[in-house]
């Protein structure tokens, strides 16, 4: 069974506003934390993951339930899911963007900093980071990292990349760590608040699969699926993701489309965090269609 705890989950079936009968779409369902908490409302609940893993586990989890069902896809193609399932409007969707604890603990899975490098969320894609790595130009892997977060040291990164394929082929989240750590001051290393390689393998884990482009194609395609009155809760963890989520958000309400439920992100309480530090970067936005 996977470990993994589910960020802001109140808030989400609060702002959600699930109750009996409701359809609600869960689009990173992981192990089902959140849509048990819906089914547990009344709620007939869309259950969508391009983790084949996790939508098992999730189905187990949440096999005393008969309002679930569940969907091996991409969250980016939920007008073609909902279509196929004869479901023409739902009252809410939500998307928590986080990788679980599990796709970052599981070296098979390849996200973390220990074994192969993979990190794909859909196991029959053919990219992987490993490929990346291996033959991208060292420009082109110099600005993914620097554009996904790792400015200070995207060219010298590259650059050790490519130095050290020259030698050996780069396979495991090990090797590459060590690539990076070659790269970076020890007082800077010892100097950051989280992992000093981190904005480089989420560069990676991102382009892997394609993140941004899947939110920027999901957002508009989620508000035309909700009922009106319907609303889309959409948590982020970084800066980015959050960035495109606030202006796509702002565009919709501009063209009178939605309307903003919280003005400003909501952040998990400190209570939250100190049983879930990882809970410690998200942000929630929410909105209703008009």
């Amino acid at each position: 069974m996977f470990t993994h705890i589910s960020v802001m989950p109140k808030e989400a079936v609060g702002f959600l506003g699930c109750s009996p009968g409701k359809t609600m779409v869960d689009c990173t369902t992981g192990r089902g934390g959140h849509s048990s908490l819906m089914l547990e409302k009344g709620c007939r609940v869309i259950c969508i993951d391009r983790d084949e893993d996790a939508l098992k586990e999730a189905g187990e989890n949440l096999k005393q339930y008969n309002a679930a069902a569940f969907v091996h896809d991409n969250f980016a193609n939920i007008k073609a899911i909902l279509a196929s399932l004869n479901v023409k409007a739902v009252d809410g969707i939500l998307a928590d963007l986080g990788v679980s604890t599990y796709q970052l603990e599981n070296e098979e899975r390849g996200f973390g900093f220990n074994g192969k490098l993979d990190m794909r969320m859909d196991k029959r894609q053919e990219l992987t980071a490993a490929d990346i790595l291996n033959k991208w130009q060292e420009y082109d892997i110099s600005k993914l990292l620097f554009d996904c977060g790792e400015r200070k040291f995207a060219r010298s990164i590259a650059r050790a990349v490519v130095r050290f394929r020259q030698q050996k082929t780069i396979e495991t989240g090990e090797e590459l760590l060590d690539i990076i750590k070659q790269t970076m001051p020890t007082k800077y290393r010892f100097s950051r608040e989280h992992h000093w390689a981190t904005p480089a393998f989420r560069a990676l884990r991102m382009k892997v699969n394609n993140d941004l482009e899947n939110l920027e194609k999901f957002m508009p395609a989620a508000v035309e699926c909700l009922a009106k009155g319907g609303r889309l809760v959409i948590i982020s963890f970084h800066t980015m993701e959050d960035r495109i989520v606030k202006h796509a958000f702002r565009a919709l309400a501009e063209k009178g489309i939605v309307k903003l439920v919280v003005k400003k992100p909501l952040e998990a309480s400190e209570d939250e965090v100190k049983a879930n530090p990882k809970a410690v970067r998200a942000k929630m936005r929410v909105l209703e269609k008009l």
